[in-house]
């Protein structure tokens, strides 16, 4: 005869059992709301992720294409009116150099033991002129008969008088040659200028042939622009 156990019948039994399937389907829930959480959270993941990526593609400027260098344009030359041509002056001597065609002016010529004026106010004059032999001592320079004579400067102007760019010359003979000018015996140049009221004086030196001295000049050039001062006459042998 079979035994059976008081629990397993009757109502008690009954109410454990459906206990039992409500806490199975509880459980099961509960598990599909973990599931359900866990596969949003993932999803959202990677929406945030996507969403990120999307963002730096399309924030990051892509390099752009490089181009070749072209050829330059060539700069157009500007159109230029040609200068005119320039009209020869009538007065002008054609293939004469300028120095010929405006020479220096020169005053009258005065005796060598009169005074001449150059400017108002300084007077240029001759004086101890003399034969003498000349010395070589100067690059260029010849020895020989020669003649020795002082230029004197008076300064009448109330003002100095500048001497820096004064130049003494000596022509000689029929043909009026140029002499070579000498340092020695004796040759002084003149001082840079003279004083208001003042005077001064150079000694000079030039070569001239003892049988050209019938008809010398000597040529005072004081300035730039001035007309030249001239003494002429014989020399002494």
């Amino acid at each position: 005869m079979a035994v059976h156990d008081p629990a397993d019948t009757g109502p008690n039994s009954a109410g454990r059992r459906r206990r039992l399937w409500w806490i199975a389907v509880a459980g099961l829930l509960a598990l599909l709301v973990v599931i359900m959480l866990v596969a949003n959270g993932w999803a959202s993941q990677r929406a945030d992720s996507a969403d990120v990526t999307a963002t730096r593609s399309v924030t990051t400027p892509s390099p752009a294409p490089s181009r070749s260098p072209g050829p330059s344009p060539s700069p157009v030359p500007a159109e230029t009116t040609p200068p005119a041509p320039s009209v020869p002056d009538p007065n002008a001597g054609v293939g004469v150099p300028s120095s010929e065609v405006a020479p220096p002016r020169v005053q009258e010529p005065v005796p060598l033991t009169d005074p001449a004026v150059a400017v108002p106010g300084v007077v240029f004059s001759i004086s101890e002129l003399e034969a003498v032999e000349g010395v070589a001592r100067g690059p260029g320079e010849i020895a020989g008969p020669s003649l020795r004579f002082a230029v004197s400067v008076r300064n009448d102007t109330t003002a100095t008088v500048s001497l820096t760019s004064t130049v003494v010359n000596f022509f000689f003979g029929a043909a009026q040659s140029p002499a070579t000018e000498l340092a020695a015996p004796g040759g002084v140049p003149f001082p840079d200028s003279v004083a208001a009221g003042q005077a001064a004086q150079g000694v000079f030196v030039f070569t001239v042939p003892a049988d050209a001295r019938d008809e010398v000049q000597i040529a005072v050039d004081y300035s730039a622009g001035v007309p030249i001062v001239l003494f002429e006459g014989a020399a002494p042998h």
